[in-house]
C-alpha cells in the first residue's frame, strides 16, 4: 500500500515538473534558459527518486 502512495505521489510531481517545462518553454523566448529551471530539475529529481524507493523491498506488502 505505501509503495502505491509513493507511486502516485511521484507520478503527480512529475506531472507538475512536466507543465512547468512546457509552460516556461513556451513563454520564455528563443535561446534564453528557463526562469524556474533549478525548480524543474529538482522536481524531477524528487519525483524519480520517490518512484525508485516504491521499488524498494522495504515498501512491498
Amino acid at each position: 500500500m505505501m509503495s502505491l502512495v509513493l507511486v502516485i505521489t511521484a507520478l503527480a510531481i512529475l506531472v507538475i515538473a512536466l507543465v512547468l517545462f512546457l509552460r516556461g518553454r513556451r513563454d520564455a523566448p528563443q535561446g534564453t534558459p528557463l526562469p524556474n529551471g533549478r525548480g524543474i530539475v529538482i522536481l524531477t529529481v524528487l519525483g524519480l527518486f520517490l518512484a525508485l524507493a516504491s521499488q524498494t523491498p522495504m515498501f512491498k506488502s
